[in-house]
C-alpha cells in the first residue's frame, strides 16, 4: 500500500473519532439534537462514501501491486538471464584474453624467429659473395684447364705425327730387314751351291790326280769365295742383329708412346668431363634432353557410385631415375586415388596401374610409398623396359647445391622454367625455391604440386610438393606397399593410404 493511501485513511479515522467524540456533557435541546443526529446521518453517508472510495482504491492498489509482483518476477527473470549472459561474456572475455595473450606471445616468437631469419639471410648473403667468389676462382681454373687442354692437344698431335713417322721408319726398316734376309737366305742357298761345287771338286780331284794342278787355281778362287760369302753371311748376320735391336727398341718407344697417348686421352676425357660438370645447361637444353624420357602412368580403378560401379582412369608423365643401383619412377600421389587425406577416405573396388613407352609397357605388381616424404609414390622399372625403350634413366647428382638455380618441369604442359633456390635450414631433404625470380620461362608457368626439379647438369634432384617446396632425392627409401591387381583388396588401399596420412599429419605446418 502507498504512503499517500495511508495517509487518507489515517486523516478518515481521525475525522471519525472527532466526529462521534462529546465534548460537553450538558443537555442540549431538540433543535439541536435533530442538527446533530442529521449531521450524524450525513457524516455516516459521507463515511459509507469514503469507505467505498477507500474499498475501491484497496482493489486498485491490490491489482496494482499484483501487477507490480508479475514484474518484478520478470524483472528478476530478466536480471538472471543478464545475469547470466554477463558470466558467459565474462568467460568469452577471459578466453579472448588468454588468446590475446597467446597472440602476443606468439608474435614475439614471430618476431624472434624473424630475427633469426633474417641474421641466417645475411649469413647466406655472405656465403653467396663466397660462393661468386668460388665461381670466379672456378672460372679461372676453367680458363687455365682449357689452356692446358689446347696444349696438350697440340702434344697429342705432335706425338701422333712422331708416332706416324716412327711407324714409317718401321716399315721401311721392315723392308730392309725383309731384303737383308732375302740376300741372306740368297747367300745361303749360293753357300750350299759352293759347298756341292767344292765336294764335286774334292771328289774330281781325287778321281783326277793329273789334272789337280789345273784345277788348283779354280779350287784357290773356290776357297776364297766361299771365305768371301762366310764373311758376307757373318756380316749380314751382324746386320739382321743389329735391325732386331733397333726394332725392338722402336717397338718399345712405340709402346711407351702409346701409353703416353692413352693416359693424355683420359686426362682430356677427364679435362673434357670436369668442363661439362663446371658448365651449367640451359633449361632448353635440359628439356630437350629429358623429354624423349617421359613414359606414362596409368591408374585404372573401379569406384561404387550411385548408379552403380563406375570405371575411371588417371594418366600422370614420370621420369625413369636410377638411385642406389635401381630404376624407379617417383611421382606425386596428390591426382591419384592413393593420395594420403585428412577426411574420410573410400577407397576404390579394384585397381590397376600399367607403365606404357613408346612402344612397350609393364604392370608393376605393386607401388610404394616413399620414406622421404608421405606424399611420394614409387614404381620399380625393369631394367628390359629401359633396354627396349632405349631410354637412358636420369641420375642423381653428387652435390645437389653445385648451382645456385634449378630447371623445373611441369610433366603435364611440358612447361619449365630457371629458379633460384636454397636448402632448407631445418630439413636437408627439402629445398626452397624462390618463385618470385623464376627465368627462362617457356609457356605460362607457375610451379605446382607433381613437378620435377632437375639440376643445371641434366640430373634429377626431385619434386615439388607445392609451389615453392622440393623434396631432393638423395636416396630413395621404400616405406609401405600396396599390391595391385589381382592381389588388390580396398583394405589394404585404406591402410596404405591411413599410413601415409598419419605421416602427412605428423610433419611440420609448414611443409604440409
Amino acid at each position: 500500500m502507498s504512503k499517500s493511501i495511508m495517509i487518507v485513511i489515517c486523516d478518515f479515522l481521525l475525522l471519525s473519532l472527532l466526529s462521534l467524540a462529546d465534548f460537553e456533557s450538558a443537555p442540549q435541546d431538540e433543535a439541536l439534537v435533530k442538527a446533530q443526529q442529521e449531521s450524524v446521518q450525513q457524516q455516516v453517508f459521507a463515511d459509507t462514501q469514503m469507505l467505498d472510495l477507500l474499498k475501491m482504491s484497496l482493489d486498485s492498489e491490490r491489482d496494482r501491486r499484483m501487477s507490480l509482483d508479475s514484474d518484478v518476477s520478470k524483472l528478476s527473470k530478466a536480471a538472471e538471464e543478464n545475469r547470466l549472459l554477463a558470466e558467459s561474456q565474462k568467460k568469452i572475455l577471459d578466453a579472448r584474453e588468454r588468446e590475446l595473450k597467446e597472440l602476443t606471445k606468439t608474435k614475439s616468437d614471430l618476431e624472434k624467429e624473424r630475427e633469426s631469419i633474417l641474421k641466417k639471410s645475411r649469413d647466406l648473403e655472405a656465403r653467396i659473395g663466397l660462393s661468386e667468389s668460388r665461381n670466379i676462382k672456378l672460372q679461372e681454373e676453367i680458363v687455365a684447364a682449357s689452356s692446358r687442354l689446347e696444349k696438350s692437344a697440340q702434344e697429342r698431335a705432335e706425338l701422333e705425327r712422331k708416332l706416324g713417322d716412327m711407324r714409317q721408319i718401321d716399315s721401311s726398316t721392315k723392308q730392309k730387314l725383309e731384303a737383308v734376309q732375302e740376300e741372306l737366305r740368297q747367300n745361303k742357298d749360293r753357300l750350299e751351291k759352293l759347298k756341292a761345287e767344292s765336294e764335286n771338286l774334292k771328289n774330281e780331284n781325287r778321281a783326277i790326280e793329273t789334272e789337280k794342278r789345273a784345277l788348283a787355281t779354280q779350287l784357290e778362287v773356290a776357297s776364297t769365295k766361299t771365305q768371301i760369302y762366310e764373311e758376307n753371311i757373318k756380316r749380314y748376320q751382324a746386320l739382321v742383329n743389329i735391325e732386331k735391336t733397333e726394332k725392338e727398341k722402336i717397338r718399345e718407344h712405340a709402346e711407351t708412346l702409346a701409353v703416353g697417348v692413352g693416359e693424355l686421352a683420359t686426362q682430356q676425357q677427364k679435362l673434357t668431363q670436369n668442363m661439362k660438370e663446371l658448365r651449367p645447361k640451359t633449361s632448353s637444353e635440359i628439356f630437350e634432353n629429358i623429354k624423349p624420357s617421359f613414359v606414362n602412368v596409368i591408374f585404372a580403378y573401379t569406384k561404387k557410385g550411385i548408379f552403380g560401379k563406375s570405371n575411371s582412369t588417371i594418366e600422370i608423365r614420370a621420369l625413369p631415375v636410377k638411385i642406389d643401383g635401381k630404376i624407379w619412377l617417383v611421382v606425386s600421389s596428390a591426382d591419384t586415388v592413393v593420395a594420403p587425406t585428412l577426411h574420410q577416405y573410400i577407397a576404390p573396388e579394384t585397381l590397376e596401374i600399367s607403365v606404357r613407352g613408346k612402344a612397350y609397357r609393364f604392370q608393376p605388381s605393386g607401388i610404394y610409398s616413399v620414406k622421404e616424404d608421405p606424399r611420394l609414390l614409387a614404381i620399380q622399372v625393369p631394367e628390359e623396359f629401359v633396354e627396349k625403350e632405349k631410354i637412358t634413366p636420369l641420375s642423381v647428382p653428387e652435390n645437389f647445391f653445385s648451382f645456385a638455380d634449378c630447371v623445373v618441369v611441369n610433366p603435364t604442359k611440358f612447361y619449365y622454367g630457371q629458379i633460384p633456390f636454397r636448402a632448407d635450414f631445418k630439413n636437408s631433404l627439402y629445398a626452397q625455391l624462390d618463385v618470385g625470380l623464376i627465368q627462362s620461362v617457356f609457356g605460362t608457368f607457375s610451379p605446382s604440386e607433381g613437378d620435377f626439379v632437375l639440376s643445371r647438369s641434366g640430373d634429377f634432384m626431385g619434386n615439388m610438393i607445392d609451389g615453392s617446396i622440393a623434396v631432393l632425392m638423395r636416396s630413395m627409401t621404400p616405406d609401405k606397399r600396396l599390391s595391385l591387381g589381382k592381389r588388390y583388396t580396398p583394405a589394404a588401399a585404406y591402410e596404405f593410404v591411413g599410413n601415409t596420412s598419419e605421416r602427412l599429419k605428423k610433419m611440420p605446418f609448414r611443409l604440409k
